[in-house]
């Protein structure tokens, strides 16, 4: 799942974590029940709902043209009572973007723009930088299929909490230059972008000389009969809105946001349900075939990324994404944004599809079992198949073997973290290749095809391995909690950076506790002849400023972007931990070995030692007097 907010605070963090996640996620999935009738469904969910401490959900069942079920659990607004009822709105988050592309692919199929057209071309006012023009130039379609290799957003292009709610969406990208540089050939791997779904806004409201909402709500909302769901805020849907929560205690105010393309859709249950339907109907309305079946069917998979070229058939479309849960290959797309978490899936060989709205953004577990139950009991009168095994020489399975470092961050300012943790290795166990991370349980993976592999469940390949233009072997997984693009390389130094850091912290930790027994001895007047203090309390001071920075990064995440004293905290903090670090090491280093107690300046040495390393990794990172308000 990707979510507008969490994805761009924290998505370094959710990559790094996958395999731990992962592994969380199944073991607890395998004790949900499996609900065979819509009385089950509803208390089956109705529990996850209550087990999570949720406010509510909003959920729509289609099959086979039939909407079985479209209501709500829980209350949209505790305070006032409401429940949720099929008509109660919601922010969706990303789920946006595909209205976006079916925009772009409708005038595509008017001739008014081509996807394969060069951006630099339709909006060479966008300023986008790409090194590699001549050869890989970013297209529309990379725009929709998050290949373009853009960055996501900095922290300060989340939330607009001083322009007019409809600040032109080319003011946003002037003013935020960053994204539109890309990080390496586009058309080569998939990251995330939510600046590239805006500037696809963008090109809609040039093509149609109208603003992308507008565009939107005539040409498609409207034939859709989504009449109240819009990408404004207005007096109709305001009306409507589930008030969002991060917990039942904690409702949050509705904040505008800059890239409205990317995450700024009102919808509820019911008109999502006609989203889906459509998608099942392939492009058709009640009364219309709004886009061609192919054009449903190009959304519905990746074409412009390595691993699709190199056979791998899963992926994410254009705002339309596949994923394997339940041994069953849906397509959709989730969202989050503050308050809410949102999901739409479809299962068009099997004609059902779900809808689920929390409006809640503290359970992203809760999310994932809601679906869960969804499709096993939408899928429950159908036979799941599996692929026969293929042999696979235990030498071509070696020859894939060793360790995987992530190379498509998806936030180039928390890139560091996926790189720290994200790491994936592979081994040959008992005749079968074997998957894992620094985190998690190690998962084997079954052949599926020339270098495709697949996991026990999975009904096809999810995984793929290729050579890239230098010939490194590159490994890559389908689905957005998945590894988009990762190079083989020494194992050596990311375990001994990781023992490395490990170990500082640890040593910066003890200080914590020399700390408390000097205190005791200074309360007990034993302190008072002892000199060169300041060798002691110089490194102590720069442990406690790390630990306030760390404190004032989870305060930022409430309010990302903007000057305050948190953010104004991490910039000064990570400033004076390095300035400390640098003269603790010193004084150690200055003090005479005979007047200091040997034990205590060892440990001071090792202390400030340990900070000036973790200050070198905060300087190779960009950490060292970070301006999280900066674009």
């Amino acid at each position: 799942m990707r979510t507008f907010r969490l994805g761009v605070a924290l998505s370094g963090i959710l990559c790094a974590l996958l395999f731990a996640q992962g592994a969380l996620a199944q073991s607890e999935t395998a004790s949900l029940p499996t609900p065979k009738t819509l009385d089950e469904l509803r208390k089956a969910m109705t529990e996850v709902v209550q087990k999570n401490h949720l406010p509510g959900a909003g959920v729509a069942l289609i099959s086979n043209g039939e909407l079985l079920w479209c209501g709500g659990i829980g209350k949209g607004n505790v305070a006032a009572n409401r429940d949720i009822a099929c008509d109660t709105e919601f922010r969706v988050g990303s789920i946006s973007k595909t209205f976006v592309a079916l925009a772009l692919l409708k005038l595509e199929e008017e001739g008014k723009i081509n996807l394969q057209a060069r951006v630099r071309d339709l909006a060479p006012e966008a300023g986008i930088q790409n090194a590699w023009e001549s050869s890989n130039p970013v297209r529309v379609v990379n725009l929709l299929e998050h290949s373009s290799g853009f960055d996501d957003m900095s922290f300060s292009e989340v939330y607009n909490t001083k322009d007019a709610p409809n600040i032109a969406l080319l003011q946003v990208f002037q003013a935020h230059p960053g994204p539109q540089q890309t990080r390496w050939p586009p058309g080569t791997r998939f990251s995330y972008s939510n600046p590239g779904y805006g500037l696809a806004g963008y090109l809609i409201e040039k093509t149609s000389a109208q603003p992308f909402d507008v565009f939107i709500r005539q040409n498609i909302l409207t034939p859709l009969a989504i009449d109240t769901g819009d990408f404004r805020l207005t007096d109709r849907n305001r009306a409507l809105l589930a008030q969002g929560y991060h917990s039942i205690e904690q409702p949050l105010a509705y904040q505008e946001i800059y890239l409205r393309p990317a995450g700024d859709m009102k919808a509820s249950p019911g008109e999502l349900a006609k989203l889906v339907e459509f998608f099942l109907r392939r492009g058709r309305t009640d009364e219309t075939q709004l886009v061609k079946p192919e054009t449903i069917l190009r959304m519905e998979y990746p074409s412009t990324i390595s691993s699709s070229r190199h056979g791998m058939r899963l992926g994410y479309g254009l705002a339309n994404y596949t994923e394997v849960q339940g041994g069953v290959v849906t397509h959709g797309h989730d969202g989050g944004i503050d308050g809410f978490l949102s999901s739409y899936r479809y299962m068009p060989e099997q004609n059902w599809g779900y809808v689920v709205l929390l409006n809640s953004d503290g359970s992203g577990k809760a999310l994932h079992d809601l679906n869960q139950l969804a499709i096993d009991f939408l899928s429950k009168d159908f036979l799941k198949t599996q692929p026969g095994v293929i042999q696979v020489p235990a030498s071509e399975l070696r020859s894939l073997t060793g360790y995987y470092a992530p190379r498509a961050p998806r936030s180039g300012q928390l890139a560091f973290v996926e790189d720290l943790l994200g790491g994936i290795r592979f081994r040959v166990e008992n005749g079968q290749l074997v998957r894992s991370g620094f985190f998690g349980k190690p998962q084997p993976l079954l052949p599926a095809g020339k270098n495709l592999f697949r996991a026990k469940n999975e009904p096809e390949a999810t995984s793929v391995f290729f050579p890239d233009a230098n010939g490194r072997m590159v490994y890559s997984s389908a689905g957005l909690a998945g590894v988009p693009y990762a190079e083989r390389q020494s194992a050596l130094w990311p375990y001994a950076r990781l023992a490395l850091l490990v170990l500082c912290l640890a040593l910066m930790a003890s200080s914590l506790g020399f700390a408390l027994a000097w205190g005791l001895l200074w309360l007990f007047r034993r302190m008072k002849e002892v000199r060169h203090l300041r060798v002691r309390v110089v490194p102590l001071l720069a442990v406690l400023i790390l630990a306030a920075v760390a404190f004032s990064c989870t305060k930022v995440l409430e309010q990302p972007g903007s000057v305050n004293l948190w953010s104004v905290a991490v910039f000064a903090g990570t400033i004076l931990f390095a300035l400390l670090s640098l003269y603790g090491l010193w004084l150690a280093l200055q003090v005479p070995p005979e007047e200091i107690r040997r034990g205590v300046h060892i440990h001071s040495l090792l202390v400030s030692l340990a900070c000036l390393v973790v200050t070198l990794f905060f300087v190779s990172w960009h950490l060292v007097g970070v301006r999280l308000w900066a674009p």
